[in-house]
This record gives C-alpha cells, sequence and structure tokens, in this order.
C-alpha cells in the first residue's frame, strides 16, 4: 500500500524520531517523547503502530536493513580485507551509538530482515577467510561477536582477526 506523500514524510519522521530516542535514551522513551520530536501528534503515532513494541521493532528492522546494505556492499569491495575492515568498523560504530537498541533484537527474532543481514555477514567473512586474509577457523559468529569489543577497540580486534 502507498502511503500519501505527507503520510510518508510523517511515517519517516516518527522513525527517525523513535530511532533518535531510543538511542539516546533507551527503550523505555515514551511515544509522546517520540511524537514530539517528529513533530507530529500522538496519534499519529498509534495510527501506524499499535503498540510500543511495533515501532520499536520497526525501528530495528530499519537499521537491521541499513546494516545489511553495508554488509552487501563490504562482500562486494575488490579487496576482501578491506571489506571486512569496513563491515566490522561500521558494525561497531552502529552497536556504540545504539546500545539500548542491540538489548531490542530479541523483538526482531524470525524477521526476514535479521536472516538476510547474517547471511551478508557471513558473504563478507567467508569471502575474507578464502582470501587468506581472516585468521583460520574464524566465522561470521566469531566476528559478530567481537563487535562490542570493536565498538571501543576496532583497531585492535581487526589485527586479532587478520591472518598472520
Amino acid at each position: 500500500m502507498t502511503l500519501r506523500a505527507d503520510a510518508q514524510r510523517n511515517l519517516d519522521r516518527v522513525l527517525d524520531a523513535a530511532g533518535e530516542c531510543f538511542a539516546e535514551r533507551g527503550l523505555d522513551v515514551s511515544i509522546d517523547e517520540i511524537a514530539q520530536r517528529a513533530g507530529v501528534g500522538h496519534g499519529t503515532v498509534f495510527r501506524r503502530f499499535k503498540t510500543k513494541d511495533d515501532l520499536v521493532a520497526t525501528v530495528l528492522r530499519r537499521q537491521i536493513a541499513a546494516m545489511t546494505a553495508v554488509a552487501v556492499a563490504a562482500a562486494a569491495d575488490t579487496d576482501p580485507w578491506r571489506g571486512l575492515e569496513r563491515f566490522v568498523r561500521a558494525a561497531a560504530g552502529s552497536y556504540a551509538a545504539n546500545l539500548a537498541l542491540v538489548g531490542g533484537l530479541d523483538r526482531c527474532a524470525g524477521a526476514p530482515e535479521l536472516a538476510d543481514f547474517f547471511a551478508a555477514a557471513e558473504k563478507v567473512v567467508r569471502r575474507a577467510r578464502r582470501a587468506g586474509v581472516l585468521r583460520p577457523g574464524v566465522g561470521s559468529d566469531d566476528v559478530l561477536a567481537l563487535v562490542p569489543t570493536a565498538s571501543r577497540y576496532p583497531d585492535i580486534v581487526l589485527d586479532g582477526l587478520r591472518a598472520r
């Protein structure tokens, strides 16, 4: 269903504002605060999202889709190490900027966006491993598990991942 232009603008503003609020203040931020930041009424938010959990899940799926696009681009990089490095740095930056949302990932379990993200991350890691630039035995689960550490120490994590 295609939204009217003004309705689409309002939806985009709500999703942007919600993402900012959740990242800054956590998932407990109120719908009223989100609506105020978006410049819309409280009812506008609830016309699009029946519950706050629906809004949180939509914001998370949107951010996961953005990270999937980063992973797809990284997997297409002509230099597999540079692609892996770009992916790890972007994932770590997203993690650091959205700590509150990371705690809500369980709300997206089973979402196709999450499966797409894991598949794209696996492709980045597989290319680096095949090229011999990633330590043997390191899988995408390992790389993703290191993202929180990479948010603070990206160079150390990347140095540890690089094959010798």
